[in-house]
This record gives structure tokens, C-alpha cells and sequence, in this order.
């Protein structure tokens, strides 16, 4: 998965998320933040969104913000 979307929209799938407003409830992010994520007009997560994904889930901050190392930490 090189793109974020591709990543968001994993983690969302993985994770059971259907809406954007619950995703960005775990991370932290406005539903319009993972809006532009998803439609790829924001290229990368900023690691603040990250590592609140990381705290929450088993994914890799690495990896969310960069598609590189484990998905999973």
C-alpha cells in the first residue's frame, strides 16, 4: 500500500470502521481530515494523528505515516 489513502482505507476495513467521523474520532481528526486522506488530497498523516492511531490500534505509526517497516507494531 504506497498511498495513505490505500493505507486509511485499510486500517478502516481491518479495524470494522464504516464511518469517516469514527475513524477520526480514533485519531483524533475532523471528518473532513479523513475525507481528504481517503480522496488523497492530503498525501500523508501527520504524526500526531499517527501515533494516536498507534496507541489505539496494533498499526504501526512507521507504517501509517510512511507505508514502510510492519504494518502491525
Amino acid at each position: 500500500m504506497k498511498t495513505t489513502a490505500e493505507r486509511v482505507e485499510y486500517m478502516m476495513k481491518t479495524l470494522k470502521i464504516n464511518e469517516q467521523t469514527e475513524f477520526g474520532k480514533l485519531c483524533g481528526a475532523s471528518k473532513n481530515v479523513v475525507y481528504q486522506w481517503l480522496s488523497g488530497r492530503i498525501k500523508s498523516i501527520d504524526a500526531r494523528y499517527a501515533f494516536k492511531i498507534e496507541d489505539n490500534t496494533e498499526f504501526s505509526a512507521r507504517w501509517i505515516m510512511l507505508g514502510e517497516g510492519k504494518i502491525k507494531k
